[in-house]
């Protein structure tokens, strides 16, 4: 065992992911303490709209969304389920783009799934990524608090605009479900002369998180300074619940080996970061055949408490 993140009493309120947490340690990127993390500037780098938005103007990422009214809460769907077209986007975008502008914010449209919007208030806004909230009741992930009153105002007038959109009626018609809402998240800053400790190991941001996929695709278009770690993502989560497990764990197994296989014959070494629902933690790998951990340690030993 390398290092782990401490146990948090409010782990299952935190606004950042474990995932996300771990990554802002990794990356030695402010925001863990105030629980910012900065996503939406690293994938403007790799949508190539960085240049769009003034270095010094707090920028956010916005997912079209559905929430779903229930008894007595309203949750938030996975926003991929849209399957939004281009051309709808297009429409919904110009629809409430004259808003923003009007209220003193900049925004643009990068995919049909990922907007991105600056104003000087997002710099005391915290937000929960999609990953966070998606399938729970949104009460406790909307931004709150005195810094986070323009957005709402802003967003209840891009609601009403949507309400009776003809895209909106459109789905509706076809049964599909209805852009109902814009979910902000990614407002953290990036310190101007940060420079990035690790790289990203081709297209390996292997996470159903399509945002912070674009997020660290940007490391690779920031200056570097000598060599770096090389990083690849896997998200065992999503790879369970889209296929059959016992296929996706053997799938799970012949990518891990093989990337940590590889960090061992180049580089001798490798740590592997485990990221739960509470917390991370990271094992130091150095024996050609120890990747296997689970061959010789206790399984509870290790996701204990993760």
């Amino acid at each position: 065992m390398l290092e782990q993140e401490p146990p948090r009493e409010d782990a299952q309120a935190a606004w950042l992911t474990p995932t996300e947490r771990w990554l802002l340690h990794a990356l030695r990127l402010p925001g863990a303490e105030t629980e910012q993390a900065p996503w939406a500037r690293l994938a403007a780098l790799a949508d190539g709209l960085s240049a769009a938005f003034p270095a010094d103007l707090p920028l956010c990422l916005l997912s079209p969304a559905h929430l779903r009214l229930g008894r007595d809460s309203l949750t938030l769907d996975d926003p991929a389920a849209l399957d939004l077209a281009a051309k709808e986007a297009q429409q919904l975008f110009a629809a409430v783009e004259p808003l923003f502008v009007e209220a003193g914010w900049s925004l643009r449209l990068a995919t049909p799934m990922r907007w991105y919007a600056g104003h000087p208030s997002l710099a005391d806004v915290v937000t929960a990524g999609v990953a966070r909230a998606q399938g729970r009741s949104v009460a406790a992930w909307m931004p709150g608090g005195p810094a986070a009153r323009p957005w709402r105002q802003l967003l209840t007038a891009v609601q009403m605009t949507w309400q009776h959109h003809a895209v909106n009626e459109a789905r509706e018609h076809r049964g599909l479900p209805d852009v109902n809402t814009l979910w902000m998240h990614g407002c953290g800053a990036l310190p101007p002369d940060w420079r990035s400790p690790m790289r990203l190991d081709g297209d390996a941001a292997e996470t159903a998180d399509p945002a912070l996929a674009a997020a660290l695709r940007g490391l690779a278009l920031l200056p570097r300074n000598g060599s770096l770690d090389v990083l690849r993502l896997f998200d065992a989560r999503s790879l369970l619940l889209t296929q059959d497990p016992v296929v996706a764990l053997a799938q799970l197994d012949d990518a891990l080996s093989t990337a940590i296989g590889n960090a061992l014959q180049q580089h001798g070494a490798a740590r592997l970061t485990l990221a739960g629902e509470l917390r991370w933690r990271t094992m130091q790998i150095r024996r050609p055949q120890a990747w296997a951990f689970w061959r010789r340690t206790p399984l509870p030993t290790v996701f204990s408490g993760l």
